[in-house]
C-alpha cells in the first residue's frame, strides 16, 4: 500500500471491514484473529514449512494446529506468540500490520518495517504500561524532540552513504 493512499480514514475506518467467504459461501466477519492466522499461514508457506512439521516443533497434535490455523478454532495469544517465535515474525510489525493497517499482506512492506522500527520503543512502553511497569513520566515534547533528532541523524547518515560509496569507487 502506498503511503499516499493511507489516511487516518482509510487506516482506521471500521466501516470498510472486509469479509471472507468460506467454502460454503457464507460470509464471516474479518477479524484480527483471522488476519493473524493468514499472516502465520503465509509465513509458513514462504518458509516452506509444512504445518505438520510446525506442530511437531511446538509439541502440539497436528490436528489441533490444523484446526486452529485452517478450520476456525480459536488462536490463543500463547500459541500465536510461540508461532511468531518459531517463524521469526516480529510481534510489533505484525501488530501494526494486522491491528492498525488491517492487512496481513503489508507485513513485509518496507514502509511498515520502517514504521514498526520507529514505533517499537513506544509500543513496548505501552505494552509494559498495561502491565504497570512504566517507570518514567515522558512528556510529549520530549518524545517529539528525540524522534526529530533521531530522524535527522538517520537522514544525515543516509545522505553520507552515497558520498562514501563515491569516495571508495574513485
Amino acid at each position: 500500500m502506498l503511503h499516499g493512499a493511507m489516511t487516518p480514514e482509510t487506516v482506521f475506518n471500521s466501516s470498510s471491514v472486509i469479509r471472507n467467504v468460506d467454502a460454503v459461501g457464507v460470509a464471516e466477519p474479518e477479524t484480527e484473529q483471522s488476519r493473524y492466522k493468514r499472516l502465520i499461514n503465509a509465513e509458513l508457506a514462504r518458509q516452506a514449512i509444512p504445518l505438520a512439521h510446525m506442530a511437531d516443533r511446538l509439541g502440539l497434535l497436528r490436528t489441533k494446529l490444523h484446526k486452529v490455523l485452517r478450520q476456525g478454532a480459536f488462536l490463543t495469544e500463547e500459541l500465536r506468540d510461540q508461532l511468531f517465535a518459531q517463524l521469526g515474525i516480529d510481534h510489533t510489525r505484525a501488530t501494526i500490520a494486522v491491528s492498525l493497517l488491517k492487512s496481513e499482506a503489508v507485513y513485509h512492506d518496507q514502509a511498515v518495517f520502517l514504521a514498526a522500527e520507529a514505533l517499537k520503543g513506544l509500543y513496548c512502553e505501552a505494552a509494559s504500561g498495561r502491565r504497570g511497569a512504566i517507570q518514567v513520566d515522558l512528556r510529549p515534547a520530549i518524545i517529539h524532540t528525540v524522534l526529530g533528532r533521531a530522524y535527522e541523524m538517520l537522514l544525515t547518515h543516509q545522505e553520507r552513504v552515497p558520498e562514501a560509496n563515491q569516495t571508495l569507487l574513485s
